[in-house]
């Protein structure tokens, strides 16, 4: 296999949830610059966005039907602006790319002609763009993470990244697709502690059924976001359905200015150090290092690094993490793109701590760089994995920047762990399999952490 192009700086799925402070959820990066250098978007960035995908999506893709997408996005943007039959004509099948854009184009700015007063030009790129990315959250792509943000968006996504402060209730969000009771409905992963949400009282599991009076059924990630979302210093009401609950119950959360500490640390009974890593962000690698050295400092003698609920983020990150504890130039992953015959390997960069008895929790929630790290260490035997099966995310984004500040993401690659393994859909077995409810996290009931830390009081006392 060749590499054609090194994949550079990722982000594997900023979050597999949304994190319900200022910002939509994220996906996964490297930065390869413009589509236009200089001004303004214009239509013709529809054609580069589509020329981009096809050259480096992780599977083919049709050209006639990411072009109608562009058109139902339209038509959609339209809808929501009180116009009622927009007309859009799509494209059928037969003709060359070149004849399908020129279609296009030209229904394009008949619509910005016709409702210009309701929508201006980037309105309509836009929309186009999130309609054509559309088609790849569908089957047989089934990919939810290629997305299209814009300036405000990726702001606040790199703002996220670097740890910064933002306003919001404070919890992890997903549409829990294994619901027995809800089938897809919007769940309350985990509140953040000493924020809104878990000051309000929200619990892990909690099913989110309204939102200021607004029904979750069918609703998209973004859109809860959004409804969630909102001005410092005001309220937001969410309906709670809660195991063992018969009829919903009413939260009154405020929403704040919140900082997400990337990494925490203690010393548990034992000398035993606990990590808690939430992120794998611009500021993991210091974070992590601080958090460390805070345990040494203190007589640590074995190890936990917590990252049950830790939907992930940058490759760098993960790979900085592993080489706290993985031999110089040992393999940490390895991104393929089989169609474009793409090939990177990434390797540890070695670390000059003492090595120590080291156990990593993971859970269902555990996601993309979350599962680099448990996958790495795991496959070279570093450390011993604990909780339950996780999530199973190892698609591999790309981030293309635009010229308003806007930004294309795009899935470019899957990743494989050092023994060759791809986990996507399938996630990582622990070693040590421990089954808990995730409400139960960080409470007297933890008998996942119960486990490492007896797995590890032994491992010391052998030594």
């Amino acid at each position: 296999m060749t590499n054609k192009r090194p994949i550079g700086k990722h982000l594997l799925l900023l979050f597999l949830f949304g994190l319900l402070f200022l910002w939509p959820s994220g996906n996964a990066y490297s930065l390869e610059g413009t589509f236009r250098l200089y001004g303004k978007l214009n239509v013709g960035d529809i054609k580069k966005t589509l020329e981009y995908v096809q050259s480096q999506y992780v599977e083919d893709t049709e050209a006639n039907k990411m072009i109608n997408g562009a058109l139902s996005g339209m038509r959609e943007l339209l809808i929501s602006k009180q116009i009622k039959e927009p007309h859009i004509v799509f494209i059928p099948k037969g003709k060359s790319v070149e004849d399908d854009l020129n279609n296009f184009n030209k229904q394009f700015f008949e619509l910005l002609a016709q409702y210009g007063k309701k929508v201006t030009e980037e309105d309509l790129i836009y929309a186009s763009l999130r309609g054509m990315m559309g088609i790849l959250h569908k089957a047989p792509y089934d990919d939810p993470y290629s997305v299209v943000m814009d300036s405000k968006e990726y702001n606040q996504l790199n703002e996220q990244m670097a740890g910064g402060n933002f306003g919001g209730v404070g919890v992890y969000i997903e549409l829990d697709k294994n619901n027995k009771r809800l089938k897809n409905q919007l769940t309350v992963i985990e509140p953040i502690e000493d924020t809104p949400a878990d000051k309000a009282g929200l619990k892990a599991g909690d099913m989110i059924v309204k939102i200021d009076g607004f029904s979750t059924k069918g609703i998209k990630l973004d859109m809860a976001q959004k409804r969630i979302r909102g001005p410092i210093g005001s309220f937001v009401i969410l309906s709670i359905l809660r195991k063992g609950w018969d009829s919903t119950r009413d939260f009154k959360v405020a929403r704040a200015l919140i900082h997400v500490k990337v990494a925490s640390s203690k010393l548990l009974d034992g000398n035993i150090g606990y990590i808690k890593l939430r992120i794998f962000g611009s500021e993991t690698d210091d974070e992590f290092e601080k958090a460390y050295q805070n345990v040494e400092r203190q007589g640590a003698r074995a190890l936990i690094i917590d990252l049950r609920n830790n939907g992930g983020g940058y490759i760098d990150a993960a790979r900085d993490v592993c080489s706290k504890f993985m031999e110089r130039g040992a393999l940490v992953v390895s991104t393929v793109n089989y169609r474009t015959k793409c090939h990177e390997v990434i390797k540890s960069s070695g670390s000059r701590h003492r090595k120590i008895p080291l156990v990593l929790l993971v859970n269902k929630y555990s996601a993309s760089a979350s599962e680099i790290t448990a996958g790495a260490l795991k496959d070279t035997k570093t450390a011993v994995v604990v909780g339950t099966k996780t999530f199973g995310k190892a698609s591999v984004q790309s981030i293309k920047n635009m010229s308003d500040g806007g930004a294309l993401k795009l899935t470019i690659a899957h990743y494989l762990t050092p023994m060759g393994r791809n986990i996507n859909k399938k996630g990582i077995l622990p070693d040590v399999d421990v089954e808990m409810n995730p409400m139960l996290t960080d409470t007297p009931k933890d008998i996942q952490l119960s486990k490492a830390i007896a797995l590890l009081k032994k491992k010391i006392a052998a030594n």
